[in-house]
């Protein structure tokens, strides 16, 4: 959504009962953490329940929670005990909450980075449309509905006493009352909450054992509003047998709900038609139409004595979805209502024939009744003629209707959106609009300032929306998107990992192939970067498509604020059936014009063996022996795999040389590649892990019972050290900036410390419960994973005894450590991601923290906005990829847009060049128009290089000079003034008499013979030859290829020998002369 994965700026509302403040109590309430808190929590402020009050209340709502800045730490609700009150224990409250304090002191709040807030529940618009209402977990979040931010305002929370208390299911704006939203749970309950005062009004309770609601829908029955449910209740205490039911609950009073039906299978969509005529569960293959009952004459008669009558409409497949056609199709209030539904097999079908299926039913019941049967069944089963759409390959997960009612939309997993024209029964398509499917669909309707929208929720948390009119895609908000089909677990890899220069945490996106830069502090996504390309395709039966995934990423050291290096490593088990195979790629990245570039590829680097640790050395050695100061020092990587293989990669350079006239005068271009330096193994003994010492001159391998050190540079055995039994070494590290210490740590248990001057055991603790290790400067941190919290206990590498111990709240599984100035045991910033895949911050330092903006990837910006569909068909557009078009202020940023191509060209080109690239990747004339007009008016400047430009032209290379801007001299501006028409005559008689006078008879010159292209007697530039009368050899020194300067015009030049045809005399017409050799100009 707008803000996503825990946005600082969002709030938890507490609902303030009406009557604590008109009795004026003076109860002290959670104190907020935000100014705009205040004015939610207290109905007083906003006027009450007149509707005029609340519309004041919505602008100060907005521009004030817009405003205010959210305090990010968690806000915690402790109870508080009556004075006296003794515990189970006999203690006082006093020391129990003391004791509690304490415990506390020791548990990290955790403060999300990135949070699974995947919902099935569309967004929700208020009335006037300018707030917009979303669903995760248990809290509903308001949000602006102003673009491009769409920033979250508030959280209606559900965490206290009287919230939900398990999953919300639905969400709907109340029919009666615009300032009222009402939810719907898997806890039974269904709540009316006051959005405006962030309030909850009522509670409906269902009385069934087990009760979850599943969907509700409002119909205006007989005068009377009414709320319908579908529930799912157990029918016993095991809850292994299920009851589904419609209920009928009376909107205002206190009536309790009433049985409608029964259903055979768990409902997957309630809806209402639009005149409250029919009411329609979605059940397995069958459509429950319930016929609401009508008025009564009598008003002492009940209209819900008798149970409404049903017709079970059957399909051949199974309902996903459905939705009744909007009452704007109707034009007559006798057409009849028709709704259409979605199935598991991706057909769409249009339902009609509604009145007539009920007019046979009421027909056989009369028919019944003439008889004298008394008819006690109130449902019947019928099939109904439909019309069928199909497109999708799968499973519709959602339909819509537009407001008009002509276009039916459909989504699925397909992530395509499909526009059905219901009067032509054509369709279109908008195709990618993400790598994961669509799961919800909803129609934003068109306001005074904006078009109709229509917005898609994706499986990986990421929001969609499409404008009817203009078709422009854009993403709701800029959150971090997990991949809901990966999560992290002991048995898989997962890449997690710190960019180093940037201090961003690198993390899967949500397709397995393409990792994502994240400022951890800020919770936002700098770019994305695909490892693997890959088609984003949906399965083609039920068995799900396996795409190749990154499994290791790792970055070498900053250099002068640039990790240069990134190597990755992907794979994928393959399927031959499927038509892939095995993948295993190795790849080295280069940062290069601001982007991470593929350097060096490796397919199966260690043949089919999966790769167990991939690391950078510290970079400390130059390269090679080159004395060329312009190569940055380069690392070694080192690659391990299970089958007890290891491998050092380094860098090495190759010289491009050209060949040619031009190239001895340009000098090669060197090009830096990786390739296989060594490989080395013990005795064939898998490798666990691996780690390169502080100084980059010794490599430590954990085999399990032995870690192994090893030379870098020669490869050689240094030592070997063998675990107490008992203790598998999975993970290893040096720990401090000299290296002293290497520590080693169990899979589940055991902590070994070796101290490396005197080749012994410092300290080891085998009974201490590990599942994973963290090394700092001069301390190291192991983690301990239980089902509900993980504890971190720190070390010093020189005492067995743990410095400190805290925990979390829930279970961490991967952990990196925060760079930070006041870095130690006490002041920790770490960053971990939860079995679920879902990334917090915790530590001593992270409500203090400020967010990285310094740091940021300068790609940021470019990578702010998604490539739409047909620059992922056709490419970037070559000068105006890192430009960001708003179609909402289109003049604005044609000015900008205009001035960064003037700068753009300023410093790589001319205009000129955007037609060099394809014709499809042109941008607009206005915009070239700016930038040529300014380059032609700019003039040249002088030219600073030392390298001159080089025309090759039939082997003969010139060498173009320097130019010299000369200023000119300032003419004074003269005032025009009017031309008559005697003046134009006397011009017009003047070039008359001129032309006149010119003579016809010219001779006619014969061709004359061009040398290297050009006349006789003409060298470029404008310069005249001058041509020797005797003959002379070209010996070297005028301008040849040796790269001396050109003769000037007054000097006599060197030319070879050459015929040149005879030319006529100037002083005899038509007379021929022998001819004779003459020395054409050469210019080496």
């Amino acid at each position: 959504m707008a803000e996503k994965n825990g946005s600082s700026s969002s709030q938890t509302l507490i609902s303030t009962p009406l009557s604590q403040k008109a009795s004026g109590s003076k109860k002290r309430q959670p104190r907020s953490s935000n100014a705009g808190l205040d004015l939610l929590s207290t109905p007083s402020r906003v006027g009450g329940s007149s509707p005029k009050g609340k519309e004041k209340a919505l602008d100060v709502l907005l521009s004030t929670l817009s405003a205010s800045q959210g305090d990010d730490k968690p806000v915690k609700t402790k109870r508080r005990h009556g004075k006296g009150k003794k515990s189970h224990h006999g203690e006082s409250s006093t020391a129990a909450q003391q004791r509690k304090d304490e415990q506390d002191e020791n548990i990290w709040d955790l403060i999300p980075v990135a949070q699974n807030e995947v919902s099935r529940i569309p967004p929700v618009w208020s009335n006037d449309g300018r707030f917009y209402f979303t669903v995760t977990h248990t809290s509903i979040h308001i949000h602006s509905s102003t673009a491009p931010s769409f920033a979250r305002l508030s959280t209606l929370s559900s965490t206290h006493i009287q919230g939900h208390t398990k999953p919300i299911t639905s969400l709907h704006l109340s029919p009666i009352n615009s300032f009222h939203i009402i939810s719907s749970a898997e806890d039974g309950t269904i709540k009316i909450w006051d959005w405006v005062a962030g309030r909850l009004v009522r509670t409906i309770k269902v009385s069934e054992p087990q009760a979850q609601i599943q969907h509700i829908a409002f119909g205006e029955v007989a005068g009377k509003w009414w709320i319908f449910a579908a529930v799912t209740h157990s029918k016993d205490a095991s809850g292994h047998k299920l009851s589904h039911r419609v209920l009928r609950i009376p909107f205002t009073g206190s009536g309790s709900p009433s049985l409608i039906g029964k259903l055979s299978a768990a409902p997957v969509s309630l809806m209402m038609s639009p005149r409250s005529t029919y009411l329609v569960a979605l059940s397995a293959t069958k459509a429950y139409t319930y016929r609401m009952p009508s008025a009564s004459i009598d008003p002492s008669v009940d209209i819900w004595e008798t149970r409404p009558t049903c017709v079970k409409f059957v399909s051949d497949q199974s309902f996903t979805c459905g939705a009744f056609s909007p009452e704007k199709t109707l034009a007559t209030s006798s057409e009849e209502e028709w709704f259409a539904t979605g199935d598991e097999k991706g057909v769409i079908r249009l339902w009609h024939g509604l009145a007539q299926a009920f007019r046979q039913v009421d027909l056989a019941a009369a028919n019944q009744s003439m008889m004298g049967v008394t008819n006690t069944q109130t449902e019947s089963e019928k099939k109904l003629p439909t019309t069928s759409l199909h497109w999708h390959a799968h499973a519709v997960s959602a339909i819509a209707f537009t407001p008009s009612g002509s276009q039916l939309l459909s989504v699925g997993e397909e992530s395509v959106l499909v526009q059905w024209h219901l009067a032509s029964g054509k369709r279109e398509y908008i195709p990618r609009l993400g790598g994961r499917p669509i799961i919800s669909l909803a129609v934003r309707k068109a306001t005074r300032t904006g078009e109709e929208e229509w917005w898609m929720n994706l499986a990986d948390g990421a929001t969609i929306r499409v404008g009817s009119a203009s078709g422009h895609i854009s993403n709701v908000g800029q959150g971090i998107r997990l991949d809901p089909l990966r999560p992290t677990s002991s048995t898989t890899s997962y890449p997690f990992s710190l960019h180093p220069s940037t201090s961003s945490l690198v993390v899967p996106s949500s397709h397995p192939s393409t990792l994502q830069f994240i400022e951890p502090i800020a919770s936002s996504v700098l770019f994305d970067l695909e490892v693997a390309p890959s088609n984003r395709v949906s399965r083609r039966d039920e068995k799900e498509i396996q795409p190749v995934s990154v499994e290791k990423v790792a970055f070498s050291g900053s250099q002068d604020g640039q990790s240069v290096w990134m190597a990755t490593f992907e794979s994928r088990t393959g399927d031959d059936m499927e038509g892939g195979g095995a993948v295993k790629n190795l790849k080295m990245w280069k940062w290069h014009d601001e982007k991470y570039a593929v350097n060096t590829q490796f397919p199966r680097p260690h043949g089919t063996s999966p790769i167990t640790s991939v690391i950078f050395s510290p970079i400390a050695q130059p390269f090679g022996t080159s004395s060329n100061n312009s190569i940055l020092p380069t690392p070694y990587l080192l690659t391990a795999s299970a089958d007890g293989m290891a491998k050092i990669w380094q860098v090495r350079q190759s010289k491009n040389v050209q060949t040619g006239k031009v190239a001895s005068s340009q000098s090669a271009i060197v090009e830096l590649y990786w390739s296989c330096r060594s490989t080395f193994d013990y005795r064939g003994m898998p490798i666990c892990d691996s780690a390169f010492s502080p100084d980059g001159t010794i490599v430590a391998l954990a085999h399990g019972s032995v870690v192994t050190l090893w030379d870098v540079e020669s490869n050689v055995l240094l030592k070997v050290f063998d675990t107490p039994s008992g203790l598998d070494i999975k993970k290893t590290g040096f720990v401090g900036d000299e290296g002293r210490y290497l520590v080693g740590a169990g899979q589940d248990t055991g902590v070994i410390v070796w101290d490396l001057l005197s080749c012994e055991v410092a300290w080891s603790n085998q009974s201490h419960i590990v599942q994973n290790l963290n090394i700092s400067d001069g301390f190291f941190i192991t983690t301990s994973t239980t089902d509900s919290q993980t504890t971190f206990t720190i070390f010093s590498p020189t005492s067995s005894e743990h410095v400190r111990t805290m925990s979390t709240s829930q279970p961490i599984r991967d952990l990196q450590i925060l760079p930070s100035p006041s870095l130690s045991p006490s002041s920790l910033h770490l960053i971990g991601v939860a079995p679920s895949g879902e990334i917090y911050r915790f530590g001593d330092l992270a409500h203090s923290a400020a967010p990285l903006s310094s740091k940021a990837v300068s790609t940021a910006a470019q990578q702010k906005q998604g490539l739409s569909i047909w620059q992922e068909m056709f490419g970037q557009d070559a000068f105006l990829d890192s430009l960001s078009l708003d179609v909402d202020s289109t003049e604005e940023n044609k000015t900008a847009t205009a001035s960064a191509l003037q700068a753009r060209v300023s410093g790589k080109g001319k205009p000129s060049n955007v037609f060099d690239g394809p014709s499809h990747t042109m941008p607009s004339t206005s915009i070239l128009f700016d930038a040529f007009m300014d380059e032609l008016l700019s003039g040249h400047t002088a030219t600073t290089s030392k390298e001159l430009e080089q025309v090759e032209d039939d082997g003969i290379v010139y060498e173009q000079q320097n130019r010299i801007d000369v200023e000119m001299p300032s003419v004074p501006s003269v005032r025009g003034r009017e031309v008559d028409d005697e003046e134009i005559g006397e011009l017009e008689s003047f070039f008359r008499d001129v032309l006149g006078n010119v003579s016809t008879n010219i001779p006619k010159t014969p061709a004359v013979k061009k040398v290297n292209g050009h006349a006789h007697g003409n060298i470029p530039n404008g310069e005249s030859i001058v041509t020797p009368l005797n003959n002379k050899k070209v010996n070297g020194s005028g301008s040849g290829l040796n790269g001396k300067s050109s003769a000037s015009k007054n000097d006599t030049m060197e030319v070879d020998e050459i015929d040149i045809d005879d030319t006529p005399s100037s002083g005899k017409k038509g007379s021929a002369q022998k001819g004779k050799k003459r020395k054409a100009p050469r210019e080496d």
